[in-house]
């Protein structure tokens, strides 16, 4: 257990790190005591946890901030994410896998935040660049390529349990376009990895309280090789910046798939 001495070690020396670029001096504090509790808990406790490295735990910092929406929050943390290594095209993709999850509001205005960080420095604008992408020519092919990754991916019953959704039964012609684009291009892009774009969708869909759907990626995190741990790792994290009652509520909503879970600490 931490001392608060440590605590405030480990935040000043992150600190320091992350705001190597920051362009502006920090607001003197408005209530210090606000600012101490902030700092020791975040920078010093749930930053320095070790259930997920910190680009992951970046992943998930971000995607929460975009189903927030505060212009600081994703500037901030669009701009720590660059500042540990994660490129711009990977910062754009983070908002491109969670239209599905996020809606378009919410990720138009991420990815326009997005930009103007990217445009503080130069070796940043130098990686901006976009990568050629095939789209396929039909939504059969789309839903095809889709269902086969799935498949390989997280499960053979995955596929099958999306097929049979209640959207493919009762809006079939919305649903089947939607998950031709997101699981049949979107999910095979190469620019992010599998429990990259799993740790965004989680922390998304924790964030906005879609219970239902947490459960099911749950499922397939764990069956594609993200550990138990991790994905509680990606809950704390996410937590701290939409609140911790959704934590308490995501671990209740999926704590049986994690308990009975074989792929990583309980």
């Amino acid at each position: 257990m931490s001392t608060v001495n440590e605590l405030q070690a480990k935040s000043a020396k992150l600190r320091g790190f992350f705001d190597q670029y920051l362009p502006y001096e920090r607001p003197e504090p408005v209530l210090s005591d606000f600012v101490k509790i902030q700092h020791e808990l975040m920078w010093g406790g749930v930053w320095q946890t070790e259930d997920l490295d910190l680009r992951l735990k970046s992943f998930a910092t971000i995607s929460a901030q975009c189903v927030n929406g505060y212009d600081f929050g994703i500037e901030h943390q669009v701009r720590t994410g660059l500042t540990i290594g994660i490129t711009p095209p990977e910062i754009k993709e983070i908002f491109i896998q969670l239209l599905f999850y996020a809606g378009i509001p919410a990720t138009v205005f991420g990815l326009l935040e997005s930009q103007k960080v990217i445009n503080e420095r130069q070796e940043w604008k130098d990686l901006d660049t976009a990568e050629t992408w095939e789209w396929m020519p039909s939504i059969a092919d789309k839903l095809k390529a889709g269902h086969q990754r799935m498949s390989e991916t997280w499960g053979a019953g995955s596929a099958e349990e999306i097929g049979n959704s209640i959207a493919r039964r009762l809006v079939p012609e919305a649903s089947q376009i939607v998950d031709a684009y997101n699981f049949g291009e979107v999910w095979r892009r190469n620019i992010l990895s599998n429990k990259e774009r799993l740790v965004c969708v989680l922390s998304a869909l924790m964030c906005r309280g879609h219970m239902a759907q947490l459960r099911q990626y749950t499922q397939y995190a764990l069956n594609s090789g993200v550990s138990a741990r991790e994905v509680c790792g990606v809950f704390s994290q996410a937590g701290w910046y939409r609140g911790w009652p959704y934590v308490q509520d995501a671990l209740r909503a999926v704590s049986d798939i994690l308990l009975d879970s074989n792929t990583g600490d309980k």
